[in-house]
């Protein structure tokens, strides 16, 4: 009997050994699993950009504007640097340095007006890699009003009589288009919208009578547009080889008057013909 339980007592010994060798290979293997991650988030971020955003300040004329460059990078080390690069033609305009500002880098180029501009932001790492990211560009277009800067600072109006009448003292456009243009790049994202569109006929360089008008935006960015449909205007006591002259003129919400001929009327033998040409 004193041989069985010497016996058992022997098992049982060995048993807990085992169990305390198999508790001490797991211990390692718990605390190797936290310095793994940690060496994973040490990792370098790649050299690109996440986010970034161009807007504009306009000048006091349509000879060019401001554009403003905000990036966010992947990851930020120092010794890290980017610059902010416009091209037209395939050559560099304007080479700007960014500057970091703890979250994002920052840049300003003045361009004069022109159409074509290509946007990079060229970044260099602390290892001296370089990266180049087009921003906005032709082929990868982020934002149209800013490659064709001349044209979309420009605005204009344009009126086209394609019939009219003359009847009773009164002159009447039956059929006709009227189209504005507004700048397509404003100051900060500000819109531009017509605040005032008036007709004016004019004999002997008198007004003679006038009509406002109602404008609706067109299909196309920045454009207002009417079809032109029974305005009629009051004329003067004319003889024959005098003529009429209308004009459009447009006030625009940020200050801006734009004007343009709208059609040259002669009067013969108790008729108004429209001028061609």
């Amino acid at each position: 009997m004193k041989k069985t339980i010497l016996t058992i007592t022997a098992l049982i010994c060995m048993f807990a050994l085992v169990l305390t060798g198999c508790g001490s290979k797991e211990a390692p293997e718990t605390t190797a699993a936290p310095a793994t991650t940690a060496a994973a988030s040490a990792e370098p971020q790649p050299l690109g950009l996440s986010d970034w955003n161009l807007s504009t300040s306009t000048w006091s004329s349509p000879n060019g504007a401001t554009v403003h460059l905000t990036a966010t990078p992947f990851g930020y080390e120092e010794g890290q640097s980017a610059a902010f690069i416009i091209r037209l033609e395939g050559e560099d305009v304007a080479s700007i340095p960014c500057t970091w500002n703890g979250t994002a880098y920052t840049a300003d180029a003045e361009l004069n007006a022109a159409d074509g501009y290509c946007y990079y932001v060229a970044m260099t790492a602390a290892d001296g890699s370089t990266a180049e990211i087009a921003v906005n560009t032709p082929s990868d277009v982020k934002d149209e009003a800013l490659i064709n800067m001349a044209e979309s600072l420009n605005s204009y109006c344009t009126v086209t009589v394609e019939t009219s009448a003359f009847a009773d003292g009164k002159l009447t456009i039956t059929s006709g288009d009227l189209f504005v243009q507004v700048p397509k790049i404003t100051n900060n994202g500000e819109t531009i919208t017509v605040s005032e569109a008036v007709l004016t006929l004019w004999y002997n360089d008198e007004a003679v009578d006038t009509e406002k008008l109602t404008l609706e935006e067109s299909e196309s960015v920045g454009g207002y547009e009417l079809s032109l449909t029974d305005i009629s205007f009051k004329t003067p006591e004319m003889e024959d080889d005098h003529q009429l002259t209308m004009t459009l003129d447009v006030k625009l919400s940020n200050g801006q008057s734009l004007s343009c001929a709208a059609g040259t009327f002669f009067y013969n033998d108790g008729q108004l013909l429209t001028a061609v040409g």
